[in-house]
This record gives C-alpha cells, structure tokens and sequence, in this order.
C-alpha cells in the first residue's frame, strides 16, 4: 500500500544507529523512525519530489495590533522567554566575547564610514580646486 503523503524523516538521533538522517545517512530508516515518532503510517515506498519551503522573515512578530515591546522578550528580567535555553538572545543574555565582539564591529564600522566620507569630501573640495584653476 501506497499513501502519497509527505514523510517526517528522523533527521538526528542521540548516537549513530539510532536512525537519525545525518548520523546514518539511510533515507528509509530516517524515514521509518520519523513516521514512527509522528505516528503516521509509511509504506516503504520514496522518492523524492521538489519541494518548497517558506521561513518567516518578520522575527515571528504578530500583527501591529497585537505586538508587545521588543524588551518583552529582549530582557534579563522578567522576559516572557527567560526559560527557553541553548542559544544566545541579545538583550537577554550576555556574552563578554560576544557583546565585545559586537561592539568593535559597530565601532569598525563607524570608523570606517566615517573615513570613507572624509575622504570623498576631501577629495571633491581638491576636484573643485582644480577645476577652478582651470
């Protein structure tokens, strides 16, 4: 039996073996667990079909409407987020080594813009010079 229905696929397990696609590399044993772990039927029967995928690029912000303030989320105290782990939030949490690095690329950055439209005014003011002369 065939079901024409789009396969959940294991795609990491705990340790290697355990079905997962990038430790094992097998599609029909990805397949199989996942099917399992969702509770769906899979026939032993794949292939594979092109597919699009869309990911929200809005920071998964509701309407105006219903929106809350960046410092909601965005705060070390009190954030509607505090007990979710394993990974860097800005606001929220603090990395030295981040936050530094983060700095000196703003400042580098400044530096430079600001560098670059000196010397474009200077040069302009020396082209006017010159054409003045001439």
């Amino acid at each position: 039996m065939t079901y024409h229905t789009i396969i959940q696929p294991k795609l990491f397990g705990a340790k290697p073996g355990d079905g997962g696609y990038w430790q094992d590399f097998d599609w029909d044993r990805a397949a199989r667990e996942g099917m399992k772990l969702v509770d769906l039927p899979y026939s032993g029967n794949m292939k594979f079909i092109e597919t699009e995928m869309v990911w929200p690029v809005n920071h998964m912000v509701s309407p105006k409407q219903a929106t809350v303030q960046c410092t909601e989320c965005h705060t070390r105290t009190d954030s509607r987020l505090m007990g979710l782990r394993d990974f860097y939030m800005p606001g929220r949490d603090y990395s030295a080594l981040i936050d530094g690095s983060g700095a000196i690329a703003i400042g580098l950055a400044l530096v430079g813009t600001g560098t670059h439209a000196t010397a474009r005014i200077i040069s302009r003011r020396r082209r006017r010079k010159e054409d003045s002369r001439s």
